[in-house]
């Protein structure tokens, strides 16, 4: 919980902060989660979820002092490793937009969230697709599991 809350503190995400933090972090569609620790430390995490028959990655997240240490490249290798083949993030997220376009996610759609942010505004998503990179190379140090 220590990283969701520093990424909330630090990012506002989650946007909105859920009743149940643990709850959001598995939801019930959830079909698998990684994370990445350094030091005994969980510095990323993410679940794959199933929606409508396609995998998903969501609640992605990296603790600040992580950023570009490729250790988001690694976990979205990972993702794709365990089938995942479609993401979404909300337009105002540029480091992650940079991100999944740099490790070759196509964006394939934009269109108005399902949700609302905190202040009642319905954010604008970008809808990503996996390309067919390599999914083998882990060169950030980290222990995935």
């Amino acid at each position: 919980m220590e990283a969701l809350i520093e990424v909330h503190k630090s990012d506002d995400y989650p946007h909105r902060w859920p009743h149940d933090p643990a709850d959001w972090l598995t939801p019930e569609n959830m079909a698998a989660a990684w994370v990445a620790e350094h030091e005994n430390r969980i510095v990323v995490h993410f679940v794959i979820v199933d929606k409508a028959g396609a995998l998903w990655v969501s609640r992605l997240f990296v603790r600040p002092g992580h950023r570009g240490s490729l250790v988001g490249d690694a976990l979205l290798r990972q993702a794709r490793i365990g089938g995942a083949s479609m993401l979404d993030v909300i337009e105002r997220s540029g480091k992650a937009i940079e991100l999944y376009e740099r490790t070759g996610w196509t964006l394939v759609d934009r269109r108005p969230a399902e949700w609302t942010m905190s202040d009642g505004r319905r954010p604008v998503e970008r809808i990503y697709r996996a390309d067919s990179h390599s999914t083998k190379h882990n060169p950030t140090g980290l222990t995935l599991r």
